[in-house]
């Protein structure tokens, strides 16, 4: 009985927090020095963001997890026209806004299943090689595809409930402030649309395994890519979108194959996870 109550006091304390972060985060537009750091850390790579075989082929491949992903929850939501299911085109007439879309690897595969979608970044690197791949080597996509450099609490600005989807893929391990991320992110997305979120679990296996192994022992990714504070739980992430009203429906676990560059579901998320969660109507006051 004590244990419980504890626990509920600490679920009610983090609840409070996230209120509390959420209202002073949400409206600024400034960089922190760690930001910086990171997307510096990231510009670095978007030369060969797009060699299958370089720094970044666990992120090409894991694409063969995570767009499947995306697609069947949207659809699972019954957003989809019904004469686009089964087809290649599949995502049609869904506007979708990828935040922190590196140089376009997911995004472009999103715009293949025939679905409009924005990709913002702060690397103006990443932006950059993101639109010089598409305009060079997937041309047939430009009428489907627009990237822009700006942080998301500046694109909410002009796309209030904007969003069929939402996509925060392989970003919340890189960001401190996840409330005011996630926060202006939930407000670009129409109620009854789903936010999708791939990341790193906050536990030791994922540590010495994806971090120590993965890239200061295999080179997997490059050395300091990843940092312990910055990765999250999934209950944490699912306690942050509740007080915005989202609900999770879907929490996925996954993991890597180093020797093979593949991903496979699994049904622990002590390493990585991907998580679905609907942005809820809103209720009428009587």
């Amino acid at each position: 009985m004590i244990r419980n109550l504890s626990l509920i006091k600490r679920s009610n304390l983090l609840a409070r927090k996230i209120n509390l972060d959420a209202n002073a985060g949400t409206g600024s537009t400034q960089q922190t020095s760690e930001t910086i750091r990171e997307v510096k850390h990231h510009e670095n790579l978007a030369a060969n963001w797009w060699n299958k075989k370089g720094p970044m082929a666990a992120l090409h491949a894991l694409n063969e997890i995570r767009v499947p992903l995306i697609r069947d929850g949207i659809v699972a939501r019954g957003n989809v026209n019904s004469r686009y299911i089964n087809t290649t085109k599949v995502l049609s007439g869904q506007c979708i806004l990828e935040v922190g879309c590196g140089a376009g690897l997911l995004t472009e595969q999103l715009a293949r299943l025939g679905a409009q979608v924005t990709g913002i970044d702060l690397g103006e690197e990443l932006i950059k090689t993101a639109k010089e791949h598409l305009s060079n080597c997937s041309a047939e996509l430009c009428d489907r595809v627009q990237y822009k450099m700006e942080p998301i609490d500046q694109h909410v600005k002009a796309n209030f409930e904007r969003y069929d989807a939402l996509v925060v893929s392989e970003v919340l391990e890189h960001v401190d402030d996840k409330v005011a991320l996630l926060s202006a992110c939930v407000k670009t997305l129409k109620p009854g649309g789903s936010i999708f979120i791939t990341t790193m679990n906050k536990t030791v296996p994922m540590w010495i395994g994806g971090v120590v192994i993965g890239e200061y022992i295999l080179n997997i990714a490059p050395k300091g890519t990843h940092h312990w504070d910055k990765m999250i739980a999934p209950l944490d992430v699912q306690r942050i979108l509740d007080t915005m009203n989202c609900q999770t429906v879907l929490v996925n676990g996954s993991t890597y194959d180093f020797c093979r560059n593949t991903w496979r579901w699994i049904n622990s998320t002590q390493l990585c996870y991907a998580l679905q969660a609907v942005k809820q109507m809103p209720t009428e006051c009587s």
